[in-house]
């Protein structure tokens, strides 16, 4: 698929531009991209929206690269001070300072697995996939596409691989668990997926961990 970048104010007429995505089928042929027809990713009866390179209130306005390379060039550099200490504008000029960078804290750890459906099919909560994060004391939640892949697996098939029926309990009521075990948890669901048919993953949910 492909994600349209829509300009700063180039939504539609009535629509919130915080919630607002747009997607299209992929296509190599890029005289035909303004000819796309996309649907918002929030709205589960979206229409079809078309894109545009003049606003009219109705077709969404994309960026181009003439926008990309116009904005570049007025860019602050955030990585930097400028010469005086403070912040770079847009029109800072000299020899740049470096920053300093004060962390929160605590700090939260966060662990750098991707998502194994990106892999495969066209599910639309790939675009909002979050990283599992490891709280204080090591302890981590699973997430909700994490509790939703879970159910589908018959209990029997984590407890064999060496998953505590007890731990799988409260990772199931998104309790905090050691973050380890939560690791171990998804292995063993991973594997599970892994040895299913391509199709039989929708059909999984039979005998799950929500039945009990």
């Amino acid at each position: 698929m492909m994600l349209p970048q829509i300009c700063c104010f180039g939504c539609p007429q009535n629509v919130d531009p915080n919630k607002f995505t747009l997607i299209t089928s992929f296509s190599t042929e890029r005289d035909q991209w303004m000819h796309s027809k996309c649907i918002d990713i929030y709205d589960s009866q979206s229409p079809v929206y078309e894109l545009t390179n003049e606003y009219d209130g109705r077709r969404s306005l994309v960026k181009n690269f003439f926008m990309l390379l116009d904005a570049y060039q007025n860019h602050p550099e955030a990585k930097s001070l400028g010469p005086d200490g403070r912040p770079c504008e847009f029109d800072t000029r000299g020899l740049l300072q470096r920053a300093q960078i004060v962390a929160n804290w605590p700090p939260i750890y966060i662990g750098k697995e991707s998502d194994k459906h990106w892999e495969e099919g066209e599910d639309l909560s790939l675009l909002e996939f979050k990283t599992v994060e490891y709280k204080r004391k090591g302890n981590a939640i699973a997430t909700d596409e994490q509790l939703a892949r879970i159910a589908t697996v018959p209990k029997r098939e984590f407890m064999r691989r060496g998953i505590n029926q007890h731990t799988l309990e409260k990772v199931c009521r998104r309790e905090p668990v050691r973050a380890i075990k939560l690791a171990k948890c998804l292995k063993v669901l991973e594997e599970y997926e892994a040895r299913l048919p391509p199709t039989s993953s929708a059909m999984a949910g039979t005998g799950g961990i929500g039945e009990g």
